[in-house]
């Protein structure tokens, strides 16, 4: 591939990566924000007040964001305390996805700027050689790009998933929700 194809698949990948991320954010922040709602029901005890303040918390913020009733009405609810959350865990893990997404689109983007540069910089000096240097086509077709797989983010799509369900676990223990 050459490194203007690369600068075009760079684009491609980064837009493709925030169209991921953004919806899959939101649906699970507020999947997350239902399953608080729906558990947070009255107790005894001092996580009865906390509990309390959360529940009108996330009420306010449900009735003041009417530009997202579509992820409030159809976003899966988890259920932590042993129900199947294929849904959530799949929304979830596209948060990753498209984080690697645009990471490896900017990694290429970055490339094909170098390469261009690169190349701009050696034609000067080939037309310094004058008629024995070579043309902007010879050197850009000896240039081969690789291709980036978002399978090589190894920290956004591997690592980053399992230390933000960890930190969630202990917020949601620490509520008192699990």
């Amino acid at each position: 591939m050459t490194y203007q194809q690369a600068g075009r698949i760079a684009i491609l990948k980064r837009v493709a990566g925030w169209v991921i991320f953004i919806p899959a954010l939101l649906s699970t922040i507020i999947s997350v924000l239902g399953f608080m709602f729906k558990h947070s029901e009255k107790q005894p005890g001092i996580d009865a007040v906390m509990l309390d303040f959360v529940h009108v918390m996330i009420d306010m913020v449900k009735f003041n964001t009417p530009f997202l009733s579509f992820f409030w009405q159809n976003s899966p609810v988890p259920e932590f305390n042993g129900g199947t959350n294929i849904g959530f865990w799949i929304i979830y893990f596209l948060i990753f996805v498209g984080i690697a997404l645009q990471a490896s689109g900017a990694r290429m983007w970055r490339q094909s700027r170098h390469i261009k540069e690169g190349i701009e910089d050696q034609l000067i000096l080939e037309q310094a050689k004058g008629n024995e240097g070579r043309s902007r086509a010879q050197l850009e077709e000896k240039i081969n790009v690789p291709r980036h797989t978002i399978l090589l983010q190894v920290f956004p799509l591997y690592i980053l998933p399992i230390v933000i369900a960890i930190g969630g676990y202990f917020v949601l223990k620490l509520l008192g929700l699990l």
